[in-house]
């Protein structure tokens, strides 16, 4: 078993080290070059400009910005926007499994929201609330709290109907089921969209960063464009996925100390 980890990670790090190989040379084959833009490093950069503009940036010298305050925008708008998101749409999906009389209600305008380009309503909240930190989250919440509660309702309507019926038999009011049978389900299908949410929930923060000139990643990717500043934009690419990478695991952590007892 541990052999065949240590085997695993060494693929996954050869197939690294190759992407970057190739990311780094081909370019500076001249002969390519009139072949496709792809093969211009003046467009792709390199890893070792990428790496050294990180750690410019990471250090605010050499002329370059700090990119710790444009991070931390970015970073608290995705975590607020996510968290506000998860418990509005596990919370819309839980109400609205445990009714039917709703479900055949509002069914077509869920339909018509969820089917809205919603990102396109940031116009809609700049003229409310301005270019603020606040129209990012909102925009965040209008769009990621969807994919939660559809996630939430498919969970709480999957609940088997022999478990509804015995628990309808033995006494068990509305507010009982929804509370000890539906909730279950509606956390495990919440838990199992986290990862989805937290991704969609950066992509949202960085678009309406760029899309407004906010403070954030996202006015760094704009300014990079530009500037046509390639090793800029890889940069900031980078430092962004690190980040994406990290929250969505530990959102696996969170997600396997709170549903252990349904994975046994």
């Amino acid at each position: 078993m541990r052999r065949n980890v240590v085997n695993l990670w060494l693929l996954r790090t050869g197939l690294l080290v190759a992407i970057l190989a190739a990311w780094e040379f081909i370019p500076k084959i001249q002969s390519l070059r009139s072949v496709s833009p792809v093969f211009d490093p003046f467009f792709v950069s390199s890893p070792t400009k990428v790496i050294e503009r990180i750690y410019d940036i990471a250090l605010a010298r050499n002329g370059q910005p700090n990119v710790w305050p444009l991070f931390w925008e970015t970073a608290s708008s995705t975590l607020v926007g996510v968290a506000v998101s998860v418990v509005l749409g596990s919370a819309l999906g839980l109400v609205l499994s445990n009714s039917e009389t709703l479900q055949r209600v509002l069914q077509p305008y869920i339909a018509l929201v969820n089917a809205m380009p919603r990102v396109a309503l940031i116009p809609l909240f700049i003229i409310v609330t301005g270019t603020s930190q606040t129209t990012t989250v909102i925009t965040i919440v209008a769009v990621v709290s969807f994919l939660v509660f559809y996630n939430a309702y498919a969970g709480g309507t999957s609940v088997p109907k022999e478990v509804l019926q015995n628990a309808t038999v033995m006494g068990a009011t509305r507010i009982e089921v929804m509370r000890r049978i539906r909730l279950p389900y509606v956390l495990v299908w919440t838990m199992i969209s986290l990862p989805n949410a937290i991704s969609f929930g950066l992509v949202v923060a960085v678009t309406s960063e760029i899309l407004m000139g906010q403070l954030g990643m996202g006015r760094l990717l704009a300014d990079s464009l530009a500037t046509v500043d390639s090793t800029m934009t890889f940069a900031a690419v980078a430092i962004l996925a690190v980040f994406g990478v990290i929250i969505v695991s530990a959102a696996d952590v969170v997600q396997q100390r709170v549903l252990h007892w349904w994975q046994r």
